[in-house]
């Protein structure tokens, strides 16, 4: 979530009761965003959730589903940027990322809470990031020469990983401090890309024998002497 989440017109109240459920989430968890704390943070009455989206639980999904798609479209920006410039626009798309799971990690959860509870990934958040994470993982490959289709997969995982696990995770690695201020945050992810990218090792000798050595046959035992 981010400023563009707030309403254009503040009068629209369908449009304030989206931001309200979006405020109400991050402050308290989606399993506390009540119907009646969303319409008095919308300044509305609790009957103008059912005219506009008939349950809490449609409420909810659009809620969930308008900043998804928010944070998309700021993160095309950075995607259209990686084939000029790479190193700059990746870790701008994997700081984005990063900083936008930990200023609002109640929202960011409540996009994958499906998936924690029931395995289930169904929901606005994984169906619309999954052409995310394949276009990045095309535009790697594409900026690192002689790298395959796998390994470039392979990168995307191991980058997407690393900026998620510590967002949603944060105290965890709370001790470490590795990540408390904005230019630690910034050295990580600048250090992700440039593993993201960096041109592939060469490919390790054979230690098979080469194909013009004929191995000599194995030696033959003597034969006894009849007696």
């Amino acid at each position: 979530m981010n400023d563009r989440d707030r309403p254009t017109d503040a009068d629209d109240p369908r449009q304030r009761l989206v931001v309200a459920a979006i405020e109400q989430i991050e402050q308290h968890g989606i399993g506390q965003a009540t119907v009646r704390k969303i319409a008095a943070a919308a300044g509305v009455n609790i009957a103008a959730v059912n005219y506009y989206f008939r349950s809490k639980e449609a409420l909810l999904a659009a809620a969930l589903e308008g900043s998804i798609r928010h944070m998309l479209e700021d993160g095309e920006e950075l995607l259209a940027r990686v084939p000029g410039e790479p190193m700059d626009a990746l870790s701008g798309l994997l700081g984005y990322y990063l900083e936008g799971c930990l200023r609002f990690p109640n929202l960011s959860r409540a996009h994958l809470n499906d998936a924690f509870q029931g395995d289930d990934y169904s929901g606005p958040f994984p169906v619309l990031f999954a052409p995310v994470i394949e276009r990045l993982r095309d535009l790697v490959q594409a900026a690192v020469p002689g790298l395959d289709q796998r390994a470039a997969a392979h990168r995307v995982v191991t980058a997407l990983s690393a900026v998620f696990f510590p967002a949603f995770f944060a105290g965890l690695f709370q001790g470490l401090g590795a990540l408390g201020s904005p230019a630690d945050r910034l050295a990580y992810v600048r250090e992700l890309a440039r593993q993201t990218l960096a041109p592939p090792p060469p490919p390790s000798p054979s230690t098979a024998p080469s194909a013009d050595i004929t191995p000599s046959p194995a030696p033959r035992g003597r034969r006894r002497k009849r007696g």
